[in-house]
């Protein structure tokens, strides 16, 4: 049942990372409002900005957050079996990245593993095969472990300003 559970873990929590990728919807709200050009002069136009601006940034902090928590027990139990970060950290985080890839430009969505594998497999390879695509997904994991470990430090940090008990 642990091997079911931590393939399911696996496969969905890539959408946490996803969240990040939102803000091209905020470009597109920017580009067909002009809101960028307007907030200077009109405050209706600079109400609705900083609003969208922090729904935004809320979004994906709370992506970055639940993607962070969900991998804090596997680090733990990765550094009980002394396993380096690194070793496992790299595939890990371009399995991620492969995953938003998938979900954000081909739109696949996680239960398509089951329905139409051989597809995600092909297109698994084709990123292999794409050097420049390649380059974007090996960016976007370094960004990815990037993110996790600062909002890793973050947390550890808040936790002992406030002095609770949490697992790591």
């Amino acid at each position: 049942m642990a091997v079911v559970s931590g393939l399911a873990w696996l496969v969905f929590l890539p959408n946490t990372c996803y969240l990040l990728t939102e803000w091209r919807h905020f470009l597109e709200v920017l580009g067909y409002t002009d809101l960028h050009l307007r907030w200077a002069h009109d405050g209706d136009a600079r109400l609705v900005l900083m609003v969208l601006t922090l729904f935004y940034m809320c979004y994906s902090g709370i992506g970055v957050l639940t993607f962070t928590l969900a991998i804090r027990p596997v680090v733990a139990l990765a550094r009980e079996r002394r396993l380096k970060v690194w070793v496992w950290g790299m595939p890990f985080f371009l399995l991620m990245s492969v995953g938003v890839y998938l979900g954000l430009i081909l739109r696949f969505n996680s239960w398509n593993l089951l329905n139409e594998f051989s597809q995600v497999v092909d297109s698994i390879v084709e990123i292999l095969q794409r050097p420049t695509l390649a380059s974007y997904v090996i960016f976007f994991a370094a960004f990815l472990w990037l993110m996790y470990a600062a909002t890793d430090i973050w947390i550890d940090g808040f936790v002992k300003r406030f002095n609770a008990k949490w697992p790591h």
